[in-house]
């Protein structure tokens, strides 16, 4: 049986972090199942989840803080298990364009737990509108809706708020293909 460990990290941006991280995990015996890296100001960050035999995952929480540190790895780990899948419920994507963020992320984030709404994956990022200059704001993220849900009703609560906060913004079904 395969036990699984999240490892979260952070160090200084350079070319290359991205194999060092992902041979560290290699060498030790673990399979990278999913990641996600990232550069945020003059940091590469990543969050991965690993697999592998329990022996495996055992070496590599002893030797992973002696390894991280060498590389200046700020890490976390923290065992886990397979997520289990929701057969009643079915993906979305949201997606928002907004001026600045002003509390937008956390208004929307508290829409969808009010409405017990698991939101699976976020992104986030501001940027300077082309010819203006202006800061906006982006937020994507994967939402998991129970089939026993009104969609519809959700739809319009969504659509509600994002009229009153001035966001450009739709919620539509996750095309998987």
């Amino acid at each position: 049986m395969s036990s699984r460990l999240v490892i979260s990290a952070i160090a200084p941006n350079q070319p290359g972090m991205a194999n060092k991280i992902t041979r560290l995990i290699s060498d030790l015996g673990a399979t990278i199942l999913e990641s996600r890296m990232t550069v945020m100001g003059n940091e590469f960050a990543v969050i991965m989840e690993v697999g592998g035999e329990w022996n495996a995952l055992a070496k590599l929480e002893h030797q992973l803080p002696a390894k991280a540190q060498s590389l200046n790895l700020i890490t976390m780990f923290k065992r886990t298990d397979e997520s289990p899948t929701e057969e009643r419920a079915a993906p979305y994507r949201v997606r928002i364009i907004t001026l600045e963020d002003k509390g937008v992320t956390s208004e929307i984030t508290e829409f969808f737990a009010e409405k017990k709404i698991n939101i699976e994956e976020m992104n986030c990022h501001t940027y300077h509108a082309p010819h203006t200059g202006t800061l906006m704001g982006e937020i994507k993220m994967t939402v998991s809706i129970s089939v026993d849900a009104s969609l519809a009703k959700i739809k319009r609560d969504f659509e509600e708020l994002c009229t009153k906060r001035n966001l450009d913004a739709n919620i539509e079904p996750l095309q998987t293909a």
